[in-house]
């Protein structure tokens, strides 16, 4: 893909750069421009100065078509699967992108225009062989260069209509952890094959990706010496495709690896119907003095004791304790980055998620989802003398509630449970709260 960053491209970034441009275009009219994503969005393939020069070219016809009012730039993903359902200009063949994907899914909406007499779409072609926004002494992008520029990434570009009262730039830009590079694997695939055991029907497949082919052919050994059937990735870029060809029963991802990073491709994973249930558990690898070279620990995102021997029994646990699919865990949690970061590590436990960002939204949640654990956040617990904690324990459904911390005293945690909690713990040992609720319920 010629022109490709191969780190890919921080969209957010990347919008908030461009808000900032067409903010000085309108300037003492009353337009804004705000943007709207998530905490976390994996980065997306192409070159930052196309996308950018797409992305302030639509932003800029937006914002000039009206005389006041809301440019609203909203910026989500798109499961693998499904497709954008839109009425308007280059709608046809949408559908095509249900085939592919997940995607960055980019909309730019603003109030239709009353003071004009001709058919929006007219209008907006029309800009094609007119540029009559200031942004075109730079030699703004021709809206059929920017649909260029994104089809040529395989993507698309398209105008919705309707409702009538509103008009919208949809894109859809490819993501770098779902871009499978395709490189030929079967040398990786070699190094395992050839230490492979007699394959059984009970042996679990292990999809890993490791950075460094000494120390991703070192682990892979150890893995099949331990019985795990192994198959390797030499780049983030290789997971989706692998994972979907191969069906594995647990991914192990390199929280070192690169472009696209460890927490793109497990977002990117969660995004698709065919691997969303795989569990995913996140690597790090550290300096050892001791062992004179490197050693991997298994993280769900925080380090586990070392030793190849430490990472198999981390792998047995979460091959042999997922829990039930019922299993619901509701997590209050205000910041957005804090709670992604949970979210994908409770799922890696097989655990279905519901999210909340304060103490109404969270006791609304939990009478109607019926949760069989809840996470809150300390200083959410703590006000109004845990009001939410009392208030969840007038709900007539048994569930455990659990308060977390990145520092929290035992002072703190006994007056959380002498209010009605179950427990309480620092956040970043999330993995053996979700142990212990799940041991407890195992027993007879």
């Amino acid at each position: 893909m010629p022109g490709t960053s191969r780190a890919g491209v921080d969209l957010p970034s990347a919008i908030e750069r461009v808000i900032e441009d067409v903010a000085g275009e309108v300037e003492g009219r009353l337009v804004t421009v705000v943007a709207e994503y998530p905490a976390h969005l994996p980065a997306v393939a192409g070159d930052e100065q196309e996308l950018a020069g797409v992305l302030a070219r639509l932003t800029s016809i937006a914002a000039h078509l009206i005389d006041q009012g809301e440019v609203n730039v909203r910026a989500e993903l798109l499961p693998a699967g499904e497709a954008p359902t839109a009425v308007g200009l280059w709608t046809e063949g949408l559908d095509r992108l249900a085939e592919d994907g997940p995607w960055a899914l980019v909309n730019i909406s603003f109030r239709a225009p009353s003071n004009i007499d001709s058919p929006i779409p007219d209008v907006l072609l029309g800009l094609d062989r007119r540029a009559d926004t200031p942004a075109a002494q730079d030699r703004a992008l021709a809206l059929s260069e920017c649909r260029q520029v994104l089809e040529g990434l395989g993507g698309a570009l398209w105008v919705e209509t309707s409702p009538r009262d509103r008009l919208a730039f949809g894109m859809a830009i490819p993501l770098m952890a779902a871009q499978s590079a395709g490189p030929d694997v079967s040398p990786l695939r070699r190094v395992v094959d050839e230490h492979l055991p007699e394959r059984s029907e009970g042996a679990h497949t292990l999809l890993l990706l490791v950075e460094g082919d000494d120390l991703r052919s070192m682990l892979a050994r150890d893995l099949v010496d331990a019985g795990y059937r192994v198959v390797l990735a030499s780049s983030g870029a290789d997971v989706m495709a692998l994972s979907r060809a191969e069906h594995p029963d647990l991914i192990l991802l390199d929280l070192l690896a690169r472009a696209p990073t460890a927490f793109d491709v497990a977002m990117v994973l969660k995004q698709d119907r065919r691997t969303h249930n795989i569990p995913v558990l996140f690597l790090t690898s550290v300096d050892d003095a001791q062992i004179g070279g490197k050693r991997m620990e298994a993280v769900n995102f925080m380090v586990r004791p070392a030793g190849t021997g430490a990472l198999v029994s981390a792998i047995h646990s979460v091959l042999n304790s997922l829990p039930s699919p019922s299993s619901r865990v509701l997590v209050v949690e205000p910041d957005d980055a804090v709670r992604e970061m949970m979210i994908l590590m409770i799922q890696a436990y097989g655990y279905r998620v519901t999210e909340a960002t304060g103490p109404e939204e969270a006791l609304a949640l939990a009478e109607h989802v019926k949760p069989g654990l809840v996470l809150l956040n300390a200083k959410l617990a703590q006000e109004r003398d845990y009001w939410l904690v009392r208030g969840l324990r007038q709900i007539p459904s048994e569930f455990e509630i659990f308060v977390l911390a990145d520092a929290m005293s035992d002072a703190e945690g006994q007056a959380a449970m002498s209010r009605g909690a179950s427990g309480y713990s620092e956040t970043d040992k999330l993995p053996d709260i979700l142990g212990r609720v799940r041991g407890r319920k195992d027993r007879p």
